[in-house]
């Protein structure tokens, strides 16, 4: 097995676990893969990916230690792709699960160290091996009272070709012992103060005017979280909206600003969320409706409030997206087709004896 000497780099999330039940393991797991994706294609040619390891990525650059500024840089560069990522996905979710809801907590730590590695190709990755991985991974686990660092091993600080120069970073030097490995020393600067320069994304584009259409409601005996993720998942809607044959869209997900191309028996239609909020009473969901078949351009609100655990009440209504009120006739039509699909969408989620949540 070649054997050289190599900087072993590896971003670690942390902030899921104790958010997620066993049901949202999918969205964390989605959204985690985002995040790595993020972190993936920031690195760029800075280092080669080994593997992904759960919600870590181990990479590594083999050859002399880079230097001071070519760590921080990379790391940096990493850093502020996670947390814009993670800001993009937080403003754009439309879903009330506590994996998604627990994106704003999410944070990111480095552990970097430096030493011969034993390399193994396995497709386009590289497995690594040998002591200093090892040591690596055994830094993820120490005695730093934060989630959100760079933390550098002595043996790295060492090897910098500009070891003696300052570092712009507030540093602290630490040790920890591991078994079968003895004492390691490293420093550690924090990063918590560093989110404050990651720029923001664009506000979705989810403006539209109201009026005072009245709403219509309805009981419905199930949890209102679960009522509104069975309407929030668009493409599930082909199960129980009537008339409604398939869904098509580019991504896989539903998020705001996600354009799902529907396609009913006598019409097509376009479809894209543009808003939610959730409290631990309701949830407020709204979203934009295109067809040119139809010659209309409307939103659709939806609002969900809890009154038992079981039960909850449905309000919904519809708004001309343009500056005047739906006509009148095709109001009538509008309204006796939207009272279909709330009937249905009642009927199917009484059936329905699994809770998301």
């Amino acid at each position: 097995m070649a054997q050289t000497n190599a900087t072993i780099l590896i971003p670690d999330i942390s902030g899921f676990t104790e958010f997620m039940t066993t049901t949202e393991l999918d969205h964390g797991s989605h959204a985690i893969n985002l995040l790595l994706d993020s972190i993936i294609k920031a690195v760029g040619d800075d280092f080669e990916i080994s593997e992904i390891e759960g919600d870590a990525v181990l990479m590594f650059k083999k050859g002399p230690a880079p230097s001071k500024k070519e760590i921080l840089d990379t790391c940096l560069k990493i850093f502020n792709a996670f947390h814009f990522q993670r800001k993009w996905m937080q403003q754009h979710s439309v879903c009330p699960c506590g994996a998604c809801q627990a994106i704003i907590n999410l944070t990111l730590k480095f552990v970097a160290h430096h030493g011969p590695i034993g390399e193994m190709k396995v497709g386009r990755f590289v497995t690594l091996s040998g002591t200093d991985v090892i040591v690596a991974h055994r830094l993820l686990k120490n005695s730093i009272d934060s989630h959100e660092y760079l933390l550098l091993s002595e043996k790295l600080w060492q090897n910098f070709p500009d070891s003696h120069e300052p570092f712009e970073l507030e540093w602290t030097s630490l040790s920890d012992e591991f078994a079968s490995i003895g004492k390691v020393d490293y420093r550690f600067a924090m990063l918590e103060t560093l989110r404050k320069n990651t720029p923001d994304p664009p506000a979705p584009e989810n403006f539209y005017n109201t009026d005072n259409t009245s709403y219509f409601e309805m009981p419905i005996a199930a949890g209102f979280r679960d009522v509104y993720m069975m309407l929030m998942n668009i493409p599930g809607r082909t199960k129980w909206v009537p008339g409604l044959q398939k869904v098509e869209q580019d991504m896989p997900d539903v998020f705001v600003g996600s354009i799902h191309h529907c396609t009913f028996e006598t019409y097509s239609a376009v479809i894209s969320p543009l808003r939610m909020t959730v409290t631990e009473e309701g949830i407020f969901y709204a979203e934009s409706f295109h067809s040119d078949d139809l010659n209309a351009s409307l939103i659709f609100e939806y609002i969900f409030k809890r009154i038992n655990e079981k039960t909850s009440n449905l309000a919904f209504r519809f708004l001309n997206a343009g500056d005047s009120p739906v006509p009148e006739e095709i109001s009538k039509k509008l309204f006796t087709q939207m009272k279909e699909m709330a009937d249905k969408l009642k009927e199917h989620c009484e059936k329905t004896e699994v809770s998301f949540f």
